[in-house]
C-alpha cells in the first residue's frame, strides 16, 4: 500500500461525469481475417493429474503462509493450478487465454526472490487470473468480443500493475459476456462459462469465467468487473465470495469500460479473508484516473478480525422482496418473489448475525422501485466509448451488441442526463436509509443458476424483441425469462456506489449455491468485509466444493 498523506474522505474525488473513449487504437493492427468461434466443450471430466494434489484447493491465506514459511514453492503451486486448468478448462470454459509459460517464469522468479529474503507480501507467488477486459501488456486482451480478438495492449491496467508488483502470478485471462454487457456469460465468440456445481447451468455474468475459475479452483484469486452485478452475480451462482468495492476505491484505469459511471473492479475469492488480502493490494488512489477517490489507505486484514457485536443491520424491504416480470407476448405483468429457498437461507443467515450480537431491523424504501424502472445509461456510454473504433472493427461485434451501441449513440442527451440524475436519486435514498445502520443484508440474486439451455432460449427471444424494436431511446434489452431478474438486487448498488459483498449462505435442495449480499456505506468496505468474515468464522458454506470435478466415474 502507498503511504500518501491521509486526506479527508472523498477529498479530490472528481466523480462520474467524465467521458471516456477507447484510446488504444494504435495498439490494433490490421483486422484479422477470422472471427473467433466457440470451442467445443466436453462433458466428461478426466481423472485429476498427480501434479494437482490438493494444492489448488488452498486459499490465498493458506498458500501465502506456506510460501512465506518455505513449506511450499510458488512453482509447485503454479504447476498444480495449471494442471487443473488443463484438465478442467475444456469442461468449464473459464479461460479465454491461458498464460502457462508466463506464469511458470514468474513463479520461478518469485521463488528466487523469496529465498533471497525479498518477500513482498501475501500475494507473492500466488496464482491469480484477470477478467479478459483488464489490459495486460504483451498478453492478448479480447474483451470477449470478435472486435478485439487480436488486441495485445502495450500497457498494463493499473490493477494488474499493482497485483504484478505484489508478486501475483498470472495464469490466464477469464471468459466473460461480450464486453461485459450481460448477466449470463453466453458468449457468441468464446462460448459459455459453465457452472462448476452443475456444468449444464450458467455461471452468471458478466464475470462468469472468473466465477467458474474460483469455484472450480482454477486459480486462488481473480479480478472481475461489476456494472450491474457482474462480480456478485457469478459469486452468488457459483458459491464464491465477490466484492464490488466502493465506487472509486479501486482504479478502473486500463480496463475496458461498459459504463464508466457504474463500472467497478474487484476480487472474486474463496473466502472473505482472501478478498481483504487482495483489497490491500488493489485499493488506493490513482491520480491518472479522474474516477478514483483520494481516500486514505486501510489495512483490510486487520479490520476483519474485529467482532461485530453491536453492529446494526438493516434489511431493505419493498423492491428487494418483490419481483415483477412482464410477459412480452401478452403485455401483462406477473408478480412473484425470490426463490423460497433463497429467502429461507438469508433469514437463517440473519439469525447467525443476531447470535453474533448484531441487531436486525427491516427498513422500507418507499418509492424506490419507481426509480429502478428507468433505462440504463450503459448503452449511451459504451456507444460513445467505442465510437472511435474503425468500422471494420465495429462490424466484428455481435449483432446484438452492435445494435445496442447504435441505440446508445442515437439516444438523446436529455434521456442520458435524466437517467444520470435518477442514479443520483437512487444513491441518495440508499445512503439515507443506511444512515442509522452499519449495513444492508439481502439476497445477492433472486434466483439460483438456471440451465444454459433456458438462458440461451431467453437470450434468443430478446434478440427477436430487439430486432423488432430498434426505435426506442437507448433501451435496456434484457433476456426475456428468469434471467431478466437476475441483477435486480445488485444493480442499485452500482448506482449508489456503495461497497457490496456477496458470499455463500447455503445451498438449494438441488445442490445449487445461494448467495447473500452485505452492503455498507460508501468507503466502509472494511466494515462489509468484517461482517462477512465474522459470518464465515461460524459457518462452513465457503468450505464446500463441487466434488463432481474430482470424482470420476
Amino acid at each position: 500500500m502507498s503511504n500518501h498523506a491521509d486526506p479527508a474522505p472523498g477529498a479530490g474525488y472528481i466523480g462520474r461525469e467524465v467521458a471516456f473513449r477507447f484510446e488504444e487504437i494504435g495498439d490494433l493492427g490490421p483486422v484479422p481475417k477470422e472471427i473467433p468461434s466457440p470451442p467445443k466443450l466436453v462433458d466428461k471430466i478426466s481423472k485429476p493429474n498427480a501434479v494437482e494434489k490438493d494444492l489448488p484447493f488452498l486459499t490465498i491465506g493458506e498458500a501465502s503462509a506456506k510460501i512465506r514459511d518455505g513449506e511450499l514453492s510458488s512453482l509447485d503451486l503454479t504447476r498444480a493450478v495449471l494442471a487443473r486448468i488443463e484438465r478442467l478448462n475444456p469442461v468449464l470454459n473459464s479461460y479465454i487465454t491461458i498464460t502457462s509459460e508466463f506464469a511458470l517464469k514468474a513463479a520461478k522468479e518469485a521463488d528466487r526472490d523469496i529465498q533471497k529474503g525479498n518477500y513482498r507480501g501475501p500475494l507473492h507467488g500466488i496464482p491469480i487470473s484477470l477478467k479478459d477486459l483488464v489490459a495486460t501488456s504483451g498478453i492478448l486482451t479480447t474483451g470477449g468480443t470478435g472486435a478485439l480478438s487480436d488486441w495485445v495492449p502495450n500497457n498494463d491496467a493499473v490493477i494488474w500493475t499493482k497485483l504484478r508488483e505484489a508478486g501475483g502470478i498470472l495464469v490466464g485471462k477469464t471468459n466473460l459476456h461480450e464486453m461485459a454487457a450481460g448477466s449470463t456469460n453466453l458468449n457468441p465468440f468464446y462460448g459459455p462459462a459453465r457452472n462448476p456445481w452443475d456444468i449444464l447451468r450458467i455461471t452468471g455474468g458478466s464475470s462468469g469465467g472468473s466465477g467458474a475459475a474460483i469455484a472450480g479452483h482454477l486459480c486462488l484469486g481473480t479480478i472481475g468487473s461489476d456494472t450491474g452485478g457482474s462480480i456478485r452475480m457469478p459469486a452468488s451462482l457459483c458459491g464464491t465470495v465477490g466484492l464490488k468495492p466502493t465506487f472509486g476505491r479501486v482504479s478502473t484505469q486500463g480496463a475496458l469500460y461498459l459504463s464508466w459511471t457504474n463500472d467497478h473492479l474487484g476480487p472474486l475469492t474463496k473466502t472473505v479473508e482472501d478478498s481483504a488480502l487482495m483489497m490491500n493490494v488493489i485499493a488506493g488512489y490513482d491520480p491518472t484516473n479522474p474516477l478514483s477517490a483520494n481516500v486514505a489507505d486501510e489495512d483490510f486484514i486487520s479490520s476483519i478480525t474485529k467482532n461485530i457485536k453491536g453492529m446494526r443491520i438493516a434489511v431493505p424491504t419493498d423492491y428487494f422482496w418483490e419481483l415483477e416480470l412482464r410477459d412480452q407476448e401478452n403485455a401483462t405483468e406477473v408478480r412473484l418473489g425470490p426463490d423460497p429457498e433463497i429467502v429461507k437461507a438469508v433469514h437463517v443467515a440473519l439469525d447467525v448475525f443476531r447470535d453474533l450480537g448484531a441487531s436486525v431491523t427491516e427498513v422500507p424504501l418507499p418509492g424506490f422501485k419507481d426509480l429502478m424502472r428507468t433505462s440504463s445509461i450503459a448503452a449511451a456510454e459504451r456507444g460513445y466509448y467505442l465510437d472511435g473504433l474503425p468500422e471494420d472493427r465495429k462490424k466484428r461485434f455481435s449483432q446484438r451488441y452492435r445494435d445496442g451501441n447504435t441505440r446508445g449513440l442515437n439516444s438523446s442527451s436529455g434521456s442520458y442526463l435524466s437517467n444520470l440524475h435518477l442514479g443520483h436519486q437512487v444513491q441518495s435514498i440508499l445512503e439515507q436509509a443506511l444512515e442509522k445502520y452499519d449495513a444492508f443484508v439481502l439476497p445477492s440474486t433472486p434466483i439460483v443458476a438456471p440451465p444454459i439451455k433456458a438462458a440461451l432460449a431467453a437470450s434468443n427471444r430478446a434478440d427477436v424483441f430487439a430486432m423488432e424494436d430498434k426505435t426506442q431511446d437507448a433501451p435496456a434489452v434484457r433476456e426475456i425469462g428468469p434471467t431478466s431478474i437476475i441483477g435486480r438486487y445488485t444493480a442499485p448498488f452500482n448506482r449508489s456506489g456503495q461497497p457490496a459483498l456477496s458470499l455463500p449462505c447455503g445451498f438449494t435442495s438441488d445442490g445449487l449455491p445461494i448467495g447473500m449480499m452485505i452492503v455498507g456505506k460508501r468507503f466502509a468496505d472494511a466494515s462489509v468485509l468484517q461482517m462477512g468474515h465474522a459470518y464465515q468464522k461460524v459457518t462452513d458454506w465457503h468450505n464446500r466444493r463441487p466434488k463432481n470435478l474430482d470424482q470420476v466415474d
